[in-house]
């Protein structure tokens, strides 16, 4: 890890907003989380977490609104060829040309570049910037070779993966940094929620273990800190065994899944890594139009006491506590989305100010 980083209660936001005015998103995010703004994805404008990222790949091959690997061509090996010769080009020869043939495309990453535009108007207040990635999971099964299987099957094509992951996260590590010198890049991997089941049966603890710890490795190669956010009851003993730095998960609905592993969370904490605690609620409409300051700041605080219970320092979680919301809102209303924002920064407040944490 690129050393401790303590978040001490600053908040930041996972990813998507409903909006469609790219300019009028980034704002938002600048004004409500201005310590630790992370670009914005726009699914309605089509933006889409798979295409965001798989740009790139050899022999990808677009059909319609579905993407696919096409390792039967007869071109598949000069691609797969090409695409190490790039990657040696960045990793061990440090080409600068070669990382910018993996930029994030303007079309699909509208938000990426609009942040970078505005930024300098925002640098006084900075302590990190954050950017995002698919993690190698989720892109790997969601992503098919052209027999229609999961790309992540394959261990030729899963490895082509986990570095293209890699890169782009390199890539954006090195456009936000003129900016601010802490960067953090995290991995989105709604899809580890179902590991285990009957339907990943064939993917090893091991497997996931080895690929993300390739990509945090990557990440710290260029001095960034790096993050996943999971969803619901992940088995978050498994992510403590990756080398990352911060986990996010959802506090507001699913805080008995990080409480299962004391032990590990406790080594996780020695090490120097954070929690990324999603209490203000984007997946349940209600709770997003309804809920209060003050019961977000208490609910917080029973977090706390339960993981006190278990033997962890409760100042240390308090200092190592980074403010999310429990998902993107890119679901909701622009009405509400704005509200998970306001709720999230009022509460940063609040409990910074509780804690004594000022910047």
């Amino acid at each position: 890890m690129p050393g401790s980083f303590e978040p001490r209660l600053l908040a930041t936001t996972v990813g998507s907003l409903p909006h469609q005015n790219v300019q009028q998103a980034t704002n938002l995010v600048l004004t409500y989380t201005p310590e630790i703004p992370a670009w914005v994805q726009f699914p309605k404008l089509g933006e889409d977490m798979l295409r965001q990222f798989n740009a790139g790949l050899p022999n990808l091959v677009s059909a319609g609104e579905s993407q696919f690997i096409d390792a039967h061509s007869a071109s598949f090996e000069d691609a797969l060829t090409d695409f190490y010769t790039q990657y040696l080009a960045v990793t061990e020869e440090l080409e600068e040309a070669a990382l910018a043939t993996f930029a994030l495309s303007p079309q699909d990453a509208r938000g990426f570049y609009e942040l970078l535009r505005q930024l300098p108007a925002h640098q006084g207040r900075l302590v990190a910037l954050k950017g995002q990635v698919t993690g190698p999971f989720t892109l790997g099964v969601n992503l098919t070779d052209h027999d229609f299987r999961a790309a992540y099957y394959d261990e030729r094509l899963r490895d082509v993966l986990v570095k293209l992951i890699g890169l782009k996260a390199r890539w954006q590590i090195r456009q936000l940094r003129p900016f601010c010198s802490r960067v953090m890049i995290f991995l989105d991997e709604p899809s580890l929620l179902g590991f285990g089941s009957a339907t990943y049966i064939s993917v090893s603890r091991e497997d996931i273990v080895r690929d993300l710890r390739e990509v945090a490795g990557a990440i710290h190669e260029e001095g960034a800190l790096a993050g996943v956010h999971c969803e619901e009851n992940t088995d978050w003993s498994l992510l403590m065994e990756c080398n990352l730095d911060i986990l996010d998960f959802d506090a507001y609905a699913h805080l008995q899944g990080m409480t299962l592993y004391p032990r590990e969370l406790a080594a996780f904490l020695e090490q120097g890594g954070s929690l990324g605690w999603g209490l203000v609620p984007t997946l349940d409409r209600e709770a997003a139009s309804t809920v209060a300051v003050r019961d977000l700041a208490d609910q917080f605080e029973q977090g706390l006491d339960v993981l006190a219970g278990k033997g962890l320092d409760r100042r240390l979680l308090a200092r190592r506590a980074l403010l999310t919301p429990s998902c993107g809102a890119g679901t909701l209303s622009e009405f509400l989305a704005e509200r998970v924002l306001h709720i999230l920064h009022e509460l940063s407040l609040v409990l910074r100010e509780r804690y004594g944490f000022f910047i």
